[in-house]
């Protein structure tokens, strides 16, 4: 097979390995030396800055002190993790990294072997998501925030203050803002939403916290809530029971089972609140299950148990 090879015409034998070409340091290489990296550190780290997933004018002081504080064995090993997280949406990329070693430092700490995160959040959808709302989203290693502000088209004038902001418990563990803001838009314009993170498990931990444009709207929020909690579940019980079960109330959006308890979201409120008072209590393989109303507490449940909270340690 005849092949180019620095301007030469010559001939390479099929079974030949094809050359090895080194990639060269970028001029930044030597100020990572002369910032006290060890060589194969610096030589990783500048390979991501040739990769374009970061810059060395996005990485602060700060990141550096960080990972020269690191064996070389543990900066490799955050290096690679950072490499492979998806920076799409991380607007401060120094704060992520140092996300990144402050959670392997936790990690380190359990007697955990750093391990990879569990899987995340469809990114066509979000993108999908982020293209039809015109929404940015920022994401730490804590949260993961979506708007605030909003586009103007959406909304133009200032943050919105007290009554606004409401609170969602009961998250299912691999829900992101895919299937939270499509839900919660219904009550009227999301100023922001921030789910939070767990960066031991790549998960989310369970509850975020929306703001809406106005008062009228976090209101609305409140009601719709649409998500039973249904507990002590058999271990026989599977997800297709469940749909079976609970789709004979009404139209059924999502069912998602962990363990022993499950989440069932229905399309209408009126049909979650008619299979809660018709099946709680009930059998279902073989065990009597419980069933709540997975409803965010408002604002005033909240302010009542902060001001018991406040008697309790003053009285």
């Amino acid at each position: 097979m005849a092949a180019e090879v620095n301007g030469s015409s010559g001939l390479l034998k099929e079974e030949e390995e094809p050359m090895d070409v080194t990639a060269t340091h970028s001029e930044n290489y030597q100020t990572l030396l002369d910032a006290g990296l060890p060589q194969k550190v610096a030589e990783s780290l500048d390979n991501i800055f040739q990769t374009g997933l970061v810059a060395y004018v996005d990485l602060d002081e700060r990141a550096l002190d960080a990972l020269r504080e690191f064996n070389e064995e543990g900066a490799m090993s955050v290096l690679q993790q950072f490499k492979e997280s998806d920076l799409s949406h991380v607007q401060n990329k120094s704060a992520f990294l140092c996300g990144v070693m402050k959670t392997y430092r936790q990690r380190e700490k359990q007697g955990n072997k750093v391990q990879e995160s569990t899987k995340g959040p469809d990114e066509a959808k979000i993108k999908d998501l982020l293209e039809r709302t015109g929404y940015t989203l920022d994401v730490t290693t804590g949260q993961r925030k979506y708007g605030g502000p909003p586009p103007e088209e959406v909304f133009s004038g200032p943050q919105p203050g007290i009554g606004t902001e409401v609170f969602v418990g009961k998250i299912p563990r691999d829900l992101y803002e895919d299937e939270l803001v499509p839900l919660f838009e219904k009550a009227g314009s999301i100023w922001d939403l921030r789910l939070m993170m767990d960066p031991l498990t790549g998960q989310n931990r369970g509850y975020a916290f929306i703001t809406f444009c106005s008062k009228e709207a976090a209101q609305e929020a409140v009601k719709l809530v649409k998500v039973l909690f249904v507990r002590k579940l058999a271990a026989p019980v599977t997800e297709e029971l469940l749909e079976n079960t609970f789709s004979q109330f009404g139209k059924l959006e999502r069912v998602k089972k962990l363990k022993d308890y499950a989440f069932v979201h229905f399309e209408e409120r009126d049909a979650a609140v008619k299979a809660m008072q018709e099946m709680n209590g009930k059998q279902l393989g073989g065990e009597q299950i419980e069933i709540v109303l997975a409803k965010p507490p408002d604002k005033k449940r909240k302010e009542r148990q902060a001001a018991r909270q406040t008697s309790r340690s003053t009285g």
